[in-house]
């Protein structure tokens, strides 16, 4: 009798779809990326490539009994298409789908695997047949129970790190001596491993030492890279609104730097200040409230330092701009943003540097907060960089090259410019005068990746992950929500309203915890005042007229909220063109709500708070603004996040969650507009799928 075809077409079917990812991996490497469809061709070719592969090992002679093979096919089936549902649509939000996937990805190998050594003629009645076996399907069961978890990206413990390695390398061992044994045993005779597939291992092994050569290379290289080039937002606006935006950011501008000028000015102090008790106390930790300090500073510089990355982010690509004063004006914002990010770094690497007490602490990670761990020395790393002080040095020669002609043409007011200027020397000259300990600081950075990375792999994949993603979120496309379901949700919104949103393309979430970021209180407009009886109310009266003016994009205001320029009034349409949406309506009387509003007004002009410090009320946080509203009428229960009592926007969807459904709730869900970025558009949501958005993962939802 014939032997069956199916391996046979397995086998070139594996070969057929492996030729082709190769191809799109190499269209990708060609042009220096991979485009998101690019890349789901790449991952359904490669899916395809590994579920032929075991299909022909389940297949293959001698016949698996009692089952097996029909059983291990079924697991690979449903692996493959809860795989392709990850990849081709949003179902990749729903943690659900990633846990079947890996529920059936995993004991679909584990079968192959025992598949394989049952070819190698494997006697599983043996003692040494029996740990082989139990050594395979315990690893296996191991890896299954980590995606059970709740949060299934969580550190496991080191002792289960440890039983994982130890049941994976007993595996490893047994499954050599078996084939050692076979080939011993079988000397001269065709090996039951078909000629592809070892070929394959051999190609498989040496790509294993290529990405080794490349991890090796990213982590021992010259550290991260301050002036990366971003896909501007730039190149799709107009003139007139890149006029507008730089105007803005400058302004900005000048905010952030004295903010980060301040905090960089307390390093000092605050090091000789705890270095000083430690000394006193003859102790190596700190305490708590001394570590809050500590981590609380360093957040507010992180916070600082988020912002002028946004400034960098959308005005490195002043390339695009073609009128001279425009590309002008874009590259001197740009360049200000990289002296100062660059000066304060340098502060903060040289104040503790070489304190390792502090300098452990400022590597600590705060997943709750996206802070990865080695933060510190990564900044360390890009300080020393020679690509980033090369790249610094010809932005500078650019910058000299072109000042006085800038000058002389009046691309920026004199009173601008003299600050800009300013601002640019200040830069420079610190920038060079650092003493930064560069070999220590590589080695540092190279420790504690290749340690973070040993330790949890997965989380590791993660982390690089969200770094890729990060780098290219400034995208120019439209916002995912449309002006006619903005109309729409207006419908069904009431003064006093909380509103929650998120801005996929915007880099200021870097350092924002959770899926939602941003908080906004709805006002209405002039008749809604009138209805809340706030007309006569001496701090909405002060502000009337402004009230009434249009706003930028000549719409009424119809929000408050707090933003880099400060607490300002913003259009509805303005404020929530976003990607995400959903608004709440707080559960207490009509009095209540029109003496937020009050409150909201008497907090408008004052300053963006870049320390998220809850406890004073000079400047203000979005959530604060809120929180400040309302405070006495809903309960929020802040958060202690790096030092700081805070309520991040996400704990606000998180409370509604958790209250949904009982007597003692303090909100109500009014809508929610869910982004589908694979549809290019939104849809209104269900409250159900908007409690689920607490715990969507940021990385999984672009």
């Amino acid at each position: 009798m014939n032997a069956s075809p199916i391996p046979r077409i397995c086998t070139r079917f594996a070969a057929l779809f492996a030729l082709i990812a190769a191809v799109l991996f190499g269209i990708g490497v060609l042009g220096h990326s991979i485009p998101p469809v690019l890349w789901q061709w790449l991952m359904t070719a490669t899916g395809l490539a590994i579920g032929a592969t075991l299909a022909h090992i389940y297949t293959r002679p001698p016949p698996p009994r009692h089952g097996f093979g029909s059983a291990a096919i079924m697991l690979m089936v449903a692996s493959q298409v809860a795989f392709y549902l990850l990849v081709w649509t949003d179902a990749k939000q729903k943690a659900d789908l990633w846990r079947i996937w890996w529920g059936a990805a995993v004991p679909s190998l584990v079968a192959a695997h025992l598949r394989l050594l049952r070819v190698l003629e494997i006697n599983w009645r043996t003692t040494f047949g029996k740990v082989t076996a139990v050594s395979i399907c315990a690893h296996g069961l191991a890896w299954v129970l980590l995606v059970l978890r709740r949060d299934m990206m969580a550190d496991p413990p080191v002792w289960y790190m440890a039983i994982m390695v130890v049941l994976g390398g007993t595996g490893l061992l047994c499954t050599l001596a078996v084939y050692y044994h076979y080939r011993k045993a079988h000397a001269g005779e065709p090996s039951p491993i078909p000629l592809w597939i070892r070929w394959g291992a051999f190609g498989v092994s040496q790509a294993v030492l290529l990405v080794a050569g490349i991890y090796l290379g990213r982590i021992t290289g010259s550290g991260e890279a301050i002036f990366d080039t971003f896909p501007s937002a730039l190149a799709g606006m107009t003139p007139a609104d890149i006029d507008v935006s730089v105007r803005a950011d400058e302004a900005r501008l000048k905010t952030v730097a004295a903010g980060m000028e301040d905090v960089t000015g307390r390093f000092a102090g605050l090091r000789s200040r705890l270095q000083g008790a430690l000394t006193a106390e003859h102790r190596e930790y700190l305490k708590a409230p001394e570590d809050d300090e500590l981590r609380g500073t360093y957040m507010t510089f992180l916070t600082y330092r988020s912002a002028l990355l946004r400034h960098l982010a959308i005005y490195s690509g002043f390339e695009s701009v073609r009128d001279p004063a425009l590309k002008a004006r874009c590259f001197l914002v740009a360049y200000t943003a990289a002296t100062t990010l660059v000066e304060s770094s340098g502060r903060l690497v040289v104040a503790f540097q070489d304190w390792d007490v502090a300098r452990k602490k400022l590597n600590e990670p705060d997943p709750r907060w996206g802070i990865p761990a080695g933060m510190f020395d990564r900044i360390a790393g890009a300080i020393a960089s020679d690509n980033n002080v090369e790249r610094f040095e010809e932005m500078a020669a650019y910058y000299e090259a072109r000042r006085r002609l800038w000058r002389e043409e009046k691309v920026w007011e004199p009173a601008e410019m003299d600050w800009l200027e300013a601002r640019i020397a200040k830069g420079l000259q610190a920038a060079r005068s650092f003493d930064v300990h560069t070999h220590r600081n590589w080695l540092n950075r190279v420790l504690t990746k290749v340690k973070s990375d040993a330790y949890s792999p997965v989380y590791a994949v993660q982390s690089q992950l969200s770094v890729w993603v990060g780098d290219t979120r400034v995208v120019a496309r439209p916002p995912l929500i449309r002006e006619k379901q903005i109309e729409e949700l207006r419908t069904k919104m009431q003064p006093g309203d909380i509103i929650l949103e998120r801005r996929n393309f915007f880099l200021s979430n870097a350092f924002l915890p959770g899926f939602w970021p941003h908080a906004v209180l709805y006002v209405g407009d002039e008749n809604d005042l009138r209805n809340m009886g706030l007309l006569d109310n001496a701090e909405v009266k002060a502000k009337l007229e402004m009230y009434r003016k249009p706003a930028a994009d000549g719409k009424h205001f119809a929000v408050i909220e707090a933003v880099s320029e400060g607490v300002i009034f913003n259009s509805l349409e303005e404020s929530i063109h976003a990607d995400f949406v959903a608004v709440l309506r707080p559960r207490v009387s009509k009095e209540h709500k029109a003496a937020a509003i009050a409150l909201a007004f008497a907090n408008q002009g004052k300053p963006y708070d870049y320390e998220f410090d809850f406890f004073s009320s000079d400047k203000l946080v979005c959530t604060e603004l809120v929180y400040r509203s309302y405070e006495g009428a809903i309960h929020f229960t802040l958060a202690h996040v790096m030092g700081r009592d805070t309520l991040p926007a996400v704990e606000i969807a998180r409370k509604f969650a958790m209250e949904r459904g009982t007597e003692s709730r303090e909100l109500d869900f009014v809508g929610f507009l869910d982004g589908r970025p694979s549809e290019g558009g939104a849809v209104f949501a269900s409250e159900e799928e908007f409690c689920r958005s607490v715990d969507r993962p940021r990385e999984f939802n672009e």
